[in-house]
This record gives structure tokens, C-alpha cells and sequence, in this order.
């Protein structure tokens, strides 16, 4: 489920990002290759952060 949550405000933010960055610099915007780049990057920085997290929890001595 997190990754779905991730996904939808990746995608949502990015367009965000990307619309604002293209008023910015005058340029066309274009939806598409936005989405795409703010999804892939996105999936990277969740799936970099488990893996993270993961390797810095302490573990439990049993």
C-alpha cells in the first residue's frame, strides 16, 4: 500500500514541480515526460529509503 500512496504523490507533486519549473523558465509544458520523471525518480528515493531504513533498524537480540 505505500507504494501505491508513494506513487499517487510522486505523480501529483511532479506535475506540480514541473509545471511551475516550465512557467519558470518559459518553456513549454509537457505533461507526459514529467509524469515519468517525477514517477521514476520518486519510485527510486521510496524504494532507496526502505532499503535504508531497513539496514539501519537495530535488531533485536533473541
Amino acid at each position: 500500500m505505500k507504494y501505491i500512496v508513494a506513487f499517487f504523490w510522486t505523480f501529483v507533486l511532479g506535475e506540480i514541480i514541473g509545471y511551475i519549473g516550465s512557467a519558470l523558465e518559459s518553456t513549454t509544458y509537457n505533461a507526459t515526460a514529467t509524469s515519468l520523471f517525477a514517477v521514476v525518480i520518486g519510485m527510486i528515493g521510496t524504494i532507496a529509503y526502505v532499503a535504508i531504513s531497513k539496514s539501519a533498524a537495530p535488531h533485536a537480540d533473541k
